[in-house]
């Protein structure tokens, strides 16, 4: 009975969970209490909350005290136009929906009825058809051969027609040209358009030009001018073409633009040590170096070229030493060796800078260049 008595005198854990609440309760109110001692109030300032409940009991009674009006709706359906010119309406009118076909009626196909069988006819019935059939395709093929032979074909004996023999009054022939073993048949009416062997000079040609150059001043050759402007004037050609024209392919090493260690004015082709360099187009020799190039091009060739009209000099450098073929104010062909490729002068190895200039005397991308100009630049 006692130890009954005392377990109901202890309070249970629902009593002490609600006393630490009271007492929680006791203690914000009196946190909340010295708060507002410690507050001054402004006449007309804001109102000060101490407790985020008292500003979300506040924050509640502006919300509901807050009237709401609902908005008229605004949306407008948008309005669509198409336009459909291929239609024919010119966007004017929205083009109409084609009706459904009606379904096509199943046909039914009725199996047909073979007819009856025919006696086969005798023996001797059928020889004398395969005859019959065969004297009528002999007389039709006669009649097809004489109407198609010419007249002169049907021509007695003693001679031909006196007005079938005026028809041509010369004899015809066609002239045969020798070509080692093989013989071909020519005729003067067909001609080929061979841009390489047009752009080619003659020997006669040639020795004009080069008569006009020796009797000019050389000229600078780092000026974007021409070096021999007389002579440079009449070498107008729409003709180029790389610097290994017998070549297929060629390597590129290094190409236009800038790389490690500057700014590449051209491009270096690698062909092989040795290979012979000709000319990209026709053209004057404005500048020949011995292995003194400043540009530390080593032993190189400039040479001055009329393209279309427009000046362009090209660069050959890094020569072998001892294999330039030209001098200065030679006039130079595209078929010319000027000289071969080497590793002179500031090189690793054996390969050709090619470098181009214009009138502003820029450099400008060669292998573009001769893309954009649309040559073949296969084997010839």
């Amino acid at each position: 009975m006692d130890a009954a008595r005392t377990d109901a005198t202890q309070p249970t854990r629902r009593a002490l969970r609600e006393q630490e609440r009271a007492a929680e309760a006791i203690a914000m109110t009196a946190s909340e209490a010295r708060a507002v001692e410690r507050v001054t109030v402004v006449e007309g300032a804001a109102t000060l909350y101490v407790s985020r409940r008292a500003l979300r009991e506040a924050a509640t009674r502006v919300a509901r005290d807050l009237s709401v009006t609902i908005a008229e709706p605004t949306y407008t359906a948008p309005i669509i136009t198409v336009d459909a010119p291929s239609l024919g309406n010119g966007g004017e009118a929205v083009p109409g929906v084609r009706p459904a076909r009606p379904l096509a009626p199943r046909v039914i196909r009725r199996a047909s009825i073979a007819p009856p069988p025919q006696p086969k006819p005798g023996r001797g019935r059928r020889v004398a058809q395969k005859l019959s059939a065969g004297g009528a395709l002999l007389f039709i093929g006669s009649l097809v051969v004489v109407t198609s032979l010419p007249a002169q074909a049907v021509q007695p004996g003693a001679g031909i027609d006196p007005e079938v023999a005026q028809i041509h009054d010369d004899a015809q022939t066609l002239d045969s040209v020798s070509a080692e073993s093989t013989t071909y048949f020519a005729r003067d009416d067909v001609t080929v358009n061979d841009q390489m062997a047009v752009a080619r000079m003659s020997a006669g040609e040639r020795a004009a030009y080069q008569a006009v150059a020796d009797g000019e001043p050389v000229g600078r050759s780092y000026t974007g001018d021409p070096a021999f402007p007389q002579v440079w004037s009449m070498l107008k050609t729409g003709f180029v073409q790389t610097p290994f024209p017998t070549m297929d392919q060629v390597a590129l090493s290094s190409q236009f633009g800038y790389r490690p260690g500057g700014f590449h004015g051209g491009s270096d082709l690698t062909p092989g040590l040795g290979t012979e360099i000709r000319p990209i187009a026709n053209g004057v020799v404005s500048a020949v170096w011995q292995g003194n190039n400043p540009g530390g091009g080593g032993y190189a060739v400039f040479i001055d070229h009329n393209i279309d009209g427009e000046f362009v000099q090209s660069w050959y450098a890094h020569m072998m030493p001892g294999t330039i073929n030209v001098e200065v104010g030679q006039v130079v062909d595209i078929t010319d060796v000027v000289g071969q490729v080497g590793s002179s002068g500031r090189s690793t190895g054996p390969h050709l800078h090619l470098e181009l200039k214009n009138a502003d005397y820029v450099s400008f991308d060669p292998m573009l260049w001769l893309q954009t100009r649309e040559m073949n630049l296969e084997h010839r």
